[in-house]
């Protein structure tokens, strides 16, 4: 492959099944349905004015990213980052695709980083147990600088940091440049603080400081990532619809979606991929979900998210897909190159369940494997594309990353729906607010709390 990404959206076109594919024809009217919308898609990249574009506008923030985690990796031997949803999937998808799952493990100049995504007092006593928080860095990361769970986290750790001598100044705070309460604790504190853009979303701010400072802590170069990203960036912008891989792939899950295909299954062949296909759920249901259209229309817009692990999966979910409802499309994920291959050797030559192997290797085998899948599933009426990554590197990675997120916003623009806004999970957030006593929800509180009442009273509860 010569680019660092392609796209096969053959197997989503079918002449024999147009009730679960779509038709030749209808593929070749996508251009007169939804090409208006691309091309204003691409406008407002072209002109700027598209949010996503505002990750390519951090290029000059990462000489001061660099040199800020070149001081912190000369200092300390762990880094703690806090923080939920957008604030550490995008960097646990780059941390697992370029260092490997096993990073913390294996002995090297740089330090061990931690991603804590959860309350749950187990698990941050599993952290405390393995970390030594005086010689660790807290890096804590919230978009609003109010999200409640990060927010509990980092009392906890900040209070647990200078308990053990911390230097207070060495922490580092990611957050919107509002007028909020985490800019007056940084001012407060004298701390080290990085703004994240106000207009970019959480869940779109992998490629920012959100997720350059991580990967530059642990000696991956954010330009390359940003590079990868400015690559995605033109291709979208320079081919015509009938040529343009973000095109062909956006309309045809559209109209897959409005043909009754509401489940997306994104099968990572790569467990390089795992923590990516987390990101990629958040991302395309957090910004699909969404009951109104912009007219203000009921539209309950989008489609379930789902990601998979091959071949893991294949023995686990496959038989669902395979003989469920059909209500899937599905995309599969590979790269093309691996730096280390494992080559078979001839161990059992007696044994036909074993002698077939020689000579072969293991990526072979999970491309095959992918094949396999793939096509079994086409066989049986299920939909499916594919995405082949060139290699693993940081500018493969940033390619992808910039991609999938033009992919959900075009989808959106498809839906008439906002992408970066997320209604359905504020009334979840107020009322958490409200029982856990913030001031400023005080005048919800007993309006919540007999609500409470009223549901506990509903309840069934049986004893095994």
């Amino acid at each position: 492959m010569n680019g660092i990404i392609s796209v096969d959206i053959g197997h989503l076109i079918s002449e024999r099944d147009k009730l679960n594919f779509i038709s030749l024809s209808d593929f070749n009217a996508l251009e007169n349905k939804y090409g208006h919308v691309f091309k204003e898609f691409q406008m407002s990249l072209q002109g700027k004015k598209s949010f996503l574009t505002l990750s390519l506008e951090e290029k000059r923030s990462i000489p001061d990213i660099k040199s800020l985690a070149k001081n912190i990796a000369a200092k300390y031997e762990n880094v703690l980052v806090l923080g939920i949803g957008g604030s550490a999937l995008g960097a646990r998808a780059v941390i697992q695709y370029l260092k490997g799952p096993l990073y913390n493990l294996i002995k090297q100049e740089h330090p061990r980083l931690f991603i804590l995504d959860n309350i749950d007092p187990v698990l941050v006593k599993y952290y405390e147990d393995v970390i030594d928080i005086g010689k660790t860095l807290i890096i804590y990361v919230s978009k609003s600088g109010s999200t409640p769970e990060t927010a509990a986290l980092f009392i906890h750790f900040y209070n647990r940091f200078k308990e053990a001598g911390g230097d207070t100044a060495d922490i580092v705070i990611c957050c919107d440049p509002g007028d909020n309460g985490i800019n007056h604790i940084a001012k407060s504190l004298g701390c080290r603080l990085l703004h994240i853009p106000h207009n970019l979303p959480g869940r779109y701010s992998v490629l920012s400081s959100v997720g350059f400072l991580p990967s530059e802590i642990i000696g991956i170069d954010s330009g390359q990532l940003l590079e990868g990203a400015q690559i995605a960036h033109q291709s979208i912008i320079s081919d015509g619809p009938q040529q343009n891989a973000l095109f062909a792939l956006g309309a045809s899950l559209f109209e897959l979606a409005l043909k009754g295909k509401s489940i997306h299954v994104l099968f990572n062949y790569s467990s390089l991929l795992s923590e990516f296909g987390l990101w990629f759920v958040q991302l395309w249901a957090e910004s699909l979900g969404k009951k109104q259209s912009l007219a203000n229309n009921v539209v309950n817009a989008g489609t379930t998210p789902l990601t998979c692990l091959g071949a893991t999966d294949q023995h686990s979910i496959l038989q669902l897909f395979k003989e469920g409802p059909a209500d899937k499309v599905f995309g599969f994920m590979k790269i093309n190159n691996v730096a280390d291959e494992i080559k078979f050797t001839n161990e059992f030559p007696t044994e036909k369940e074993y002698s077939y192997f020689a000579g072969r290797t293991m990526q072979e085998q999970l491309h095959i494997e992918q094949l396999a899948t793939e096509m079994s599933l086409v066989k049986d009426g299920k939909p499916c594309y594919s995405i082949t990554l060139k290699d693993v590197s940081p500018k493969t990675l940033g390619g992808l990353f910039y991609f999938v997120e033009a992919l959900v916003v075009l989808t959106a623009d498809l839906w008439n729906i906002n992408a970066y806004d997320q209604p359905g999970v504020e009334e979840g957030k107020n009322i958490t607010y409200s029982l856990m006593g913030r001031q400023d929800y005080n005048h919800k509180k007993s309006k919540y709390e007999q609500e409470v009442s009223m549901y506990n009273e509903e309840r069934r509860i049986y004893s095994i």
